[in-house]
């Protein structure tokens, strides 16, 4: 006759199953975490932009994104600002100066972001090591 195995005991299935839960909230932050870094990125590369178009020329040439991949060659008619999409499909002319502060703050709340979702990883994190410990204790 065989004998039926064991049935783990219930704290250590609730442990295993809290486990499995907290991993799974980790990997769903480290993918946030990196979508707004992507997105902080970005926003430096926007106010790099905005620096060098501040230095260019009314009447120079310059190429004009259509769209990722895909240029046209045009000619700066004004220099002093530019049009910033504010959501909803709205676009309204700020000044390059103005531009940038947006751009600034965006990137600041975007990084706090990033900081406070790290801040709840590492909770997670503990919280699972603090269980791992746990769940050793009852299986020894």
């Amino acid at each position: 006759m065989t004998e039926k195995p064991k049935e783990p005991p219930k704290e250590v299935k609730q442990r295993y199953l809290e486990m499995q839960l907290l991993q799974h909230q980790a990997k769903q932050i480290q993918s946030q975490i990196e979508a707004l870094d992507a997105q902080a990125n970005e926003m430096d590369a926007v106010q790099q932009a905005l620096d060098e178009f501040s230095i260019s020329k009314s009447g120079s040439d310059a190429f004009v994104t259509l769209t990722p991949g895909l240029f046209v060659k045009a000619k700066l008619e004004q220099t002093d600002s530019v049009l910033l999409n504010v959501g909803g499909g709205a676009v309204v002319q700020k000044s390059v100066p103005d531009a940038k502060k947006i751009i600034a703050g965006q990137n600041v709340e975007l990084r706090k972001l990033q900081q406070e979702l790290a801040e709840q990883l590492e909770k997670l994190t503990a919280r699972a090591e603090k269980l791992q410990e746990e769940l050793r204790i009852l299986l020894t």
